[in-house]
């Protein structure tokens, strides 16, 4: 009798709808996503409270209509892929032309969660930009890096890579 009631209970558990939740059976890519998307906006937002004033986030403010905190989180999300993307030549340029560049792409492992594109654009939408906004943010990022001396083989680059 133990036996059938352990057994009922087992069944119950695994075939109730929140048990599906709990062993991450049938989860939607949607859910995934969401998580993702949460755990990627609580890191950005944890490193832009260090990289709110510099001279990148004052240039981007002043250029586009968008606030320090959405500045510093949106350049930390742009050099976040350049930094995965770059050869290590460009990405050590990159570093030197950028003071205190750990301030926007974090060291504790925001690069790694930036990959390509459309995860900057989730970033951007997480920040309360429009995505479409990665356009103008760009250019702004290659003058300040211009203005700082950057080659023309790294401007290329991430001129390829931002689009």
């Amino acid at each position: 009798m133990k036996g059938l009631a352990v057994s009922t209970l087992i069944g119950a558990l695994v075939l109730s709808t929140p048990s599906y939740a709990l062993f991450g059976l049938f989860g939607s890519d949607d859910d995934e996503k969401k998580a993702d998307m949460s755990a990627l906006t609580e890191q950005v937002n944890q490193q832009l409270n260090t990289a709110q004033s510099t001279p990148l986030t004052d240039l981007l403010t002043s250029e586009l209509n968008v606030t320090p905190t959405q500045a510093a989180g949106g350049a930390g999300a742009l050099l976040s892929l350049a930094q995965t993307q770059l050869s290590d030549e460009n990405s050590s340029e990159l570093s030197s032309l950028i003071p205190g560049l750990d301030s926007f792409t974090g060291s504790t492992g925001l690069t790694s969660m930036i990959t390509n594109m459309d995860s900057v654009k989730s970033t951007f939408e997480g920040l309360g930009i429009d995505p479409a906004l990665v356009s103008q943010f760009a250019p702004v990022i290659l003058q300040y890096l211009t203005s700082e001396g950057a080659s023309s083989g790294l401007l290329g680059s991430l001129t390829s890579l931002w689009g």
